[in-house]
């Protein structure tokens, strides 16, 4: 059963930039939310709220999720022989600057 929240979020203003099933069995989707006064790129892993972040616009907030599924991708086969806890996926969240 899929969390109420990911129904919530899944409105006109809100898109899935992604959503990825990795090696792990894990699962990842990346909603960006343009309905606040900032764009809100949110992370939900295995259908559980994880993490938010703000950007000033719809293009930083992408371009972010992206470098974040590189990064995942990259990742996958220490995730898979370590598997991910909460302080791993902060960590690869911070390494996806978009300067």
């Amino acid at each position: 059963m899929q969390d109420e929240t990911i129904l919530d979020a899944e409105t006109s203003q809100n898109s899935t930039l992604w959503f990825e099933t990795l090696p792990t069995g894990d699962t990842a989707r990346l909603f960006i939310r343009s309905d606040l006064p900032e764009i809100h790129a949110v992370l939900y892993w295995n259908d559980q709220l994880h993490s938010e972040r703000r950007f000033a616009t719809q293009e930083a907030a992408e371009k972010w999720g992206n470098r974040f599924l590189d990064v995942l991708k990259q990742d996958a086969v220490a995730g898979l022989l370590l598997g991910y806890d909460r302080d791993a996926l902060v960590r690869l969240q911070d390494h996806c600057s978009v300067a």
